[in-house]
């Protein structure tokens, strides 16, 4: 081992010691404003840090790894805490609110929407949120996994219309496109809720009309 390779493995421990994951992904998330996905390099990184491109491997094992911790972080910041105590709880405002952070989160930086549309890591301290968000939402008479599949479904769409505005950044109205941005993305969330009620309704009428079957074949 040269002199120059002692040296460098001697440096790894102490710069791993001082750095961890909250400060490596704070950083990219601000680099991210200034050079975008495609420009968030290990190397720019590690220059933006001060220290060695070797030594961010300690941390995460490549740049994808790297893009899903921050796509975590973003979620974090958009995510809304229920308040089910509070004497205006509404549970459809709630949860259009929630899809409303998303898309704001997401546009708020540059490249925003790539990387929230990135597969989030597991931790223990976003997964108990989210469970929260499914009890939450079951208290609107949609069971558990239909409540699972429409915090899916919402994330994605808001996702999906962040990621398209900042592909597209106004080029929408010149091909004909109506309806971009804020008024488009109200719309649609509008009537995304709309049929969520519709079907509650009908799972009311279905639920009731059984209970009336069931009670006219009681025995008197």
């Amino acid at each position: 081992m040269s002199r120059l390779d002692a040296a460098d493995a001697t440096a790894r421990p102490r710069e791993r010691g001082n750095l961890d994951r909250a400060v490596i992904v704070e950083t990219a998330l601000k680099l991210l404003d200034d050079v975008g996905v495609d420009g968030l390099s290990t190397r720019r990184l590690a220059a933006e840090l001060g220290i060695k491109s070797a030594s961010l491997y300690w941390h995460f094992k490549d740049k994808n790894e790297l893009l899903n911790e921050m796509s975590g972080v973003m979620f974090e910041e958009a995510l809304l805490a229920p308040d089910i105590d509070g004497p205006d709880f509404v549970w459809d405002h709630w949860l259009a609110e929630g899809a409303r952070r998303i898309r704001r989160t997401a546009l708020s930086r540059r490249d925003g929407a790539q990387v929230m549309a990135r597969p989030r890591p597991r931790f223990p301290k976003t997964r108990i949120p989210f469970e929260e968000n499914v009890k939450t939402l079951m208290r609107s008479g949609l069971a558990d996994m239909e409540c699972r599949l429409t915090m899916q479904a919402l994330r994605r769409y808001a996702i999906g219309a962040a990621l398209q505005e900042q592909s597209n950044k106004g080029a929408g109205a010149a091909i004909g496109i109506v309806g971009t941005g804020e008024e488009g993305f109200e719309f649609g969330l509008q009537t995304f809720i709309e049929g969520l009620k519709a079907r509650l309704a009908e799972k009311a009428r279905t639920a009731g009309t059984v209970k009336r079957g069931r009670a006219s074949r009681s025995p008197a």
